[in-house]
């Protein structure tokens, strides 16, 4: 089934503070049960936004890449999981992680490289991260 996406917000950082500010946005608009896709090349910042909303919501864990773990858990008021699906290339590896479990736990659920899980989710965010000259742009979308 091919989703069509509404482009809720488009945002260009020029500096750390940027990213920043546009985490702190993201922070009021995501509530539990939600899933974000990151989507964007290394170095784009997928993990620093994670991070940034984390702190926002005053998550007691220091977050970082889960990309040796595939998926780390944070606590505090609003509850995160965090998936790095970088090294995931099967569905079959998919399932044998359960992931589908703590999409519904309360939890806001961000996932890195998220496109073979893309395709298994009907609601969903997705952040697109991406260079444009020497500056960040963020597209946040929804599927509809």
């Amino acid at each position: 089934m091919v989703k069509t996406m509404k482009v809720l917000k488009q945002f260009e950082s020029k500096s750390i503070r940027d990213s920043e500010k546009f985490a702190r946005d993201l922070a009021q608009i995501f509530v539990e049960n939600d899933v974000v896709l990151l989507e964007g090349n290394l170095g784009t910042g997928k993990t620093f936004l994670v991070k940034a909303i984390c702190k926002e919501w005053g998550v007691l864990d220091e977050p970082s890449s889960p990309s040796f773990a595939i998926l780390y858990q944070y606590r505090g008021k609003k509850p995160v999981n965090h998936f790095d699906l970088y090294r995931i290339e099967h569905n079959h590896e998919l399932d044998n992680l359960g992931w589908e479990e703590h999409l519904s736990r309360g939890a806001v659920t961000f996932i890195e490289w998220p496109a073979l899980i893309e395709k298994q989710l009907s609601k969903y965010y997705k952040v697109e991260l991406t260079f444009v000259n020497e500056h960040r742009l963020f597209i946040l979308k929804q599927a509809v």
